[in-house]
């Protein structure tokens, strides 16, 4: 008499595929540092310069005080279409004493007779290269170069032969027609100020 197929097992079930068929991974579980990583955090400001929105610049020396006045800036003209997020900004005093710096807000139209800075580029180099930015690097040195209206937020005083700085990440916003100003004014010794900046831009709509 042959024997029925039903006492012959195909397939012999072991305790792993019991738990697998009821959901679980018998097998220990690799340690966090092997597993690989779901999601990646990438810094704003890198993903704005990533866009070509990311800026940096700087002005020519500027020498002030002993009752002379000058001031570096950041403007965002009138119809530039975009809000000017500052990143951070430096101040380097080349002096052999310390210089009074004011940090002032006002608009755009309010400063005449400035230059504008060519020591400015998008952060991304590349060989095709990033437009040009909305925002302007200004400055000037004069008997009343600064301009009135606005408001000084904050002073700060920068030691000899060194550099300061202050990391805003985008705290400090900028809409058309509006601008950022270190001012030096013409109290106090004279001092030779070099203003530096980085800031990104996006659409106002």
């Amino acid at each position: 008499m042959a024997k029925s197929s039903f006492n012959q097992s195909p397939y012999y079930y072991g305790v792993p595929d019991v738990y697998m068929q009821m959901g679980y991974y018998p097998f220990p579980t690799p340690p966090i540092s092997d597993q690989t990583p779901k999601q990646l955090h990438v810094p704003y400001p890198m993903s704005m310069a990533a866009h070509c929105k990311y800026f940096l610049g700087q002005t020519e020396k500027i020498t002030a005080g002993g009752e002379i006045q000058g001031f570096g800036a950041l403007s965002n003209p009138f119809r530039s279409g975009v809000i000017l997020f500052v990143h951070s900004w430096q101040l380097t005093n080349y002096s052999e004493h310390p210089a009074e710096v004011q940090i002032w807000f006002g608009k755009t139209e309010s400063i005449t007779g400035a230059k504008t800075s060519t020591a400015v580029s998008a952060s991304y180099a590349q060989l095709s290269a990033c437009p040009p930015p909305q925002g302007k690097i200004r400055f000037a040195t004069g008997d009343s170069v600064l301009p009135r209206g606005g408001a000084a937020v904050t002073t700060r005083m920068v030691p000899p032969t060194s550099t300061i700085e202050a990391k805003l990440n985008g705290q400090w916003m900028l809409g058309p027609g509006m601008t950022m100003m270190a001012a030096i004014p013409a109290e106090g010794n004279s001092a030779t100020i070099l203003f530096s900046t980085s800031w990104w831009e996006q659409s106002v709509y």
